[in-house]
């Protein structure tokens, strides 16, 4: 006998069985989207890592630089010296870490042309004229490289944001795609579910209360037929008989 309760019971199954389905598909891809999204982050935070270690150089380049121009010191000091090694160290591991990155390849033209300011630089020169030099040349040349490091820190390279911005698209489709996915199939099981249970469940039994009613206040036969073989169809042959007998008493 196909029982009602069968029915029921492989219906939640189905439901129960694209819920998981779809849950895990959806964990699956949220890690995904979250590795896409750290990734990104980490690059940033590597990008201005990499930026200030720059700053940090150039800065102590500069200080030896003014300390020449203002005392006559010469450039040779160990904070300029220290300053050229963590500069160039640092550009190194970035241009290994990205290679094309048009950025990087404008700090280090900056780099080259505000080095071969500061060697052009004569040891001779009297305090003025170290001041001018420092005014004229010197400055123009270190602006332009503090500026591309600075331009370095804030705009990552395009291309690595459009592959990321990429990636994190086809993450978010193929994440809210299983969810709209499952959506539409819950929906569809419950349709099927209120057919079911409105054919084959609330139309017989309204149909035999109705049948039930009128025999019992109008004495109109009971006539009730079920197709189905179910614990309904075993219900109302159970009724049937017990009226039949109930006549034969009479």
């Amino acid at each position: 006998m196909n029982t009602i309760r069968r029915k029921i019971s492989i219906g939640f199954l189905a439901v129960s069985i694209v819920l998981v389905c779809a849950m895990a598909i959806n964990i699956f891809e949220l890690k995904r989207l979250g590795s896409d999204a750290d990734q990104i982050i980490d690059e940033g935070a590597l990008h201005t890592e990499y930026a200030t270690k720059m700053l940090n150089a150039l800065q102590k380049q500069n200080r030896a630089i003014l300390k020449m121009t203002i005392i006559g010191a010469t450039t040779d000091s160990t904070e300029y010296e220290d300053g050229v090694i963590e500069f160039n160290a640092t550009i190194a591991k970035a241009l290994e870490k990205s290679p094309n990155n048009s950025a990087l390849k404008r700090i280090q033209n900056a780099n080259k042309n505000y080095t071969s300011t500061i060697e052009q630089h004569s040891k001779e020169m009297t305090l003025e004229e170290n001041k001018a030099w420092f005014m004229n040349t010197y400055i123009e040349s270190y602006y332009a490289l503090d500026g591309a490091i600075k331009n370095y820190m804030i705009a990552p390279p395009k291309s690595s944001v459009a592959e990321h911005v990429s990636s994190l698209e086809d993450d978010i489709y193929k994440t809210v795609t299983p969810s709209v996915l499952t959506l539409f199939v819950a929906i569809l099981i419950l349709l099927l579910f209120y057919y079911f249970i409105d054919t084959y469940y609330t139309k017989p039994v309204r149909n035999i209360s109705r049948s039930l009613d009128n025999y019992v206040n109008n004495k109109v036969p009971y006539q009730v037929k079920i197709e189905e073989k179910s614990e309904l169809s075993l219900l109302n042959d159970n009724i049937a008989e017990l009226i039949n007998h109930n006549k034969k008493q009479q």
